[in-house]
């Protein structure tokens, strides 16, 4: 009888309990896009970890994300093995976002607040994204903008020219 009261009395509780989901790791994708005068270049990182915090009624509480900056294929070896260098990617392996909090309407847009941490530097920022069901899955796409100067990362240059400061972020994560 004592076992049963206390099921019952936990009951509400584990329906309210949260679920924690990892990424899937063969489907997410970050990609970052740079421009330089002479030319422009995406480099994709498929090797994204993270966790979805989920709130009761299924929608997203929390999340959490990283990846290596060694990670990331501009599909130039050069180019990548400069990348690491100026990101001093020894002493800061990763880049990685931590959400602070999420909004998400009916239709599944999202607004994103959190803190990106990339060269050793946390700066909090907002975004807008879109979750969608996907065979089974949840997809979640969108993008934001950072500035290199932000991060306190020389901008490398070619031909005398520095790259432009504007580091464009998009993701495709699922769960």
């Amino acid at each position: 009888m004592m076992r049963t009261l206390i099921l019952l009395l936990l009951s509400p509780a584990l329906l309210l309990a949260q679920a924690k989901k990892p990424l899937d790791k063969k489907k997410s994708t970050i990609t970052y896009s740079m421009n330089h005068v002479l030319h422009a270049w995406d480099a994709v990182s498929s090797e994204v970890n993270g966790v979805v915090q989920l709130k009761a009624d299924g929608n997203i509480e929390k999340v959490a994300i990283v990846a290596k900056i060694s990670s990331f294929d501009s599909k130039s070896s050069n180019r990548d093995a400069h990348t690491l260098e100026v990101t001093e990617a020894l002493k800061f392996p990763n880049i990685s976002f931590v959400s602070t909090g999420i909004t998400e309407s009916k239709n599944g847009e999202l607004d994103v607040r959190g803190t990106l941490q990339f060269h050793g530097i946390s700066k909090e920022t907002s975004f807008k994204a879109t979750a969608k069901n996907v065979n089974g899955s949840t997809q979640v796409t969108g993008g934001f903008i950072f500035l290199l100067e932000d991060f306190k990362v020389t901008r490398p240059s070619f031909m005398l020219k520095q790259v432009d400061n504007e580091v464009k972020i998009k993701f495709e994560v699922f769960y």
